[in-house]
């Protein structure tokens, strides 16, 4: 049930950004916007704001993942993709749990499937 429930939220997040992404990208050019809008301070609170979310996601990623060899391309595809890439190691995570595990089991580090 709670590994339905996280591919449900996961996949909703994901299918949700792109949308949104590919009809924001439809509508302007995202560097046009950035030249616009860059130096305006809820930009700058936001973005910020964002980034320490990121930062903190990406720490409990560290302490998930084994290697740097996974854990750097997880903090490149973050810090250019957020919350698609995001949601997307949500989704493979999600994936690499047993069929009966929890809300607990997602969390913490060790309690993934054994293949």
């Amino acid at each position: 049930m709670t590994r339905n429930l996280l591919f449900a939220f996961f996949g909703l997040m994901l299918i949700s950004m792109l949308a949104v992404c590919f009809y924001a990208g439809s509508q302007q050019n995202m560097f046009d916007y950035f030249n616009q809008h860059g130096s305006h301070p809820w930009y700058v609170a936001t973005l910020l704001d964002c980034y320490w979310g990121f930062s903190v996601f990406y720490g409990w990623l560290v302490y998930q993942e084994k290697t740097w060899w996974s854990r750097v391309p997880w903090l490149i595809a973050i810090c250019c993709l957020g919350m698609i890439a995001v949601s997307s190691y949500g989704l493979l995570r999600t994936y690499r749990l047993n069929k009966d595990s929890d809300f607990e089991d997602f969390l913490l580090k060790g309690r993934l499937a054994q293949n």
